[in-house]
């Protein structure tokens, strides 16, 4: 019988409550508050969406994790970081953590699929009561997509498919695995969003999910910058040691460029209400620019033209400044965004 540290640690459940905290993100941008009322319980209570999908989400997060820890318990063996998982340390069978992850994982589908019912009724229940119906041309997050439980289940189905069958083989091979597994990872707020009754087509939700796509990058370099030679006694790529030094810097900085300017892109959409959060955001993707800049000063002419090899490259302390500043400005994000939602309600 596994003891609960060794489950707490198959389940990696710091990720899983991340995962629960944007799938809860993801729906209260769509959803109207305050719940209740006389036509929430008629149609539909918003909270029982909300627990459903939360719930599912994180029973998904959880069965991930034990699959991947099954396939990559060799890997993780020689990781400092991972050293110390039930696998291999040897404390826990491979088919034991895949058993786990199968229980976890149809409990998410049926989580999901009970969030996807009530999606309909959600989108019926917030119809036109948005701010965007107040903006003259703007869309609405519920534009008639049929969300449903078998779609937000197939979803699911999908995340566990592209994760565990595409993403972590691929990372024993390239580093630019990396894409596929911001692509499942930037999809919590998405399912919180279609259990809400959002449409995913929506605009605002692409430029939203777009945003925790290109957050992935910083965030799993930095990692990767701390832990590189470790990586690479793995026999991991990843592009701190795969690339010369000026060309990594040139690749981050594209990437972080990139999720700058998605930033400053949020307030342009009727998402952003209250002036001071719109003001907010917009300092937000300025100050991102900022320590770009002043990264790429720190590198400096000389780092820039050194040709070094693969094994030298390294990030300089500006740049790690930078992709700590990258790594910290989501949940800052996050904050704002939710703040604009509830200061009405004041």
């Amino acid at each position: 019988m596994p003891s609960l540290h060794d489950l707490r640690l198959l389940l990696r459940l710091n990720v899983t409550l991340m995962v629960g905290a944007a799938t809860a993100f993801g729906f209260l941008l769509a959803v109207p508050l305050p719940f209740g009322g006389a036509a929430a319980l008629s149609v539909g209570n918003p909270a029982a969406a909300l627990a459903w999908v939360v719930a599912g989400a994180m029973l998904l997060a959880a069965a991930c994790s034990a699959w991947n820890q099954a396939q990559e318990r060799d890997i993780d063996a020689l990781l400092p970081r991972t050293a110390g998982r039930p696998l291999p340390a040897g404390r826990m069978a491979p088919w034991t953590a895949t058993g786990i992850g199968a229980l976890l994982f149809v409990a998410a589908l049926g989580c999901l699929h009970a969030a996807g019912k009530l999606a309909a009724s959600q989108a019926y229940l917030h119809a036109g009561k948005l701010p965007y119906a107040a903006v003259s041309g703007a869309g609405s997050p519920v534009s008639g997509y049929p969300v449903s439980g078998l779609s937000l289940l197939l979803v699911g189905a999908g995340i566990a498919v592209v994760y565990n069958g595409v993403y972590t083989p691929l990372k024993r091979v390239t580093s630019f695995a990396l894409l596929p597994g911001a692509l499942v990872g930037a999809m919590p707020p998405l399912l919180g969003w279609m259990a809400a009754g959002g449409d995913p087509r929506d605009p605002v939700a692409i430029l939203l999910y777009g945003v925790y796509v290109l957050w992935q990058v910083p965030h799993f370099w930095l990692r990767a910058q701390r832990e590189r030679i470790h990586y690479v006694r793995a026999g991991l790529p990843v592009p701190p040691a795969q690339f010369a030094a000026a060309r990594y810097a040139r690749l981050l900085r594209v990437w972080y460029h990139a999720y700058a300017v998605a930033v400053l892109m949020l307030p342009v959409f009727p998402l952003l209400h209250a002036p001071l959060v719109r003001a907010g955001v917009v300092l937000l993707g300025v100050a991102l620019l900022g320590v770009s800049a002043l990264a790429r000063t720190g590198r400096g002419v000389e780092g820039d033209a050194a040709e070094m090899t693969a094994s030298d490259a390294g990030t300089t302390p500006r740049e790690c400044l930078a992709l700590r500043a990258a790594d910290a400005a989501m949940p800052a994000l996050m904050l704002l965004l939710l703040l604009d939602r509830m200061l009405p309600l004041f």
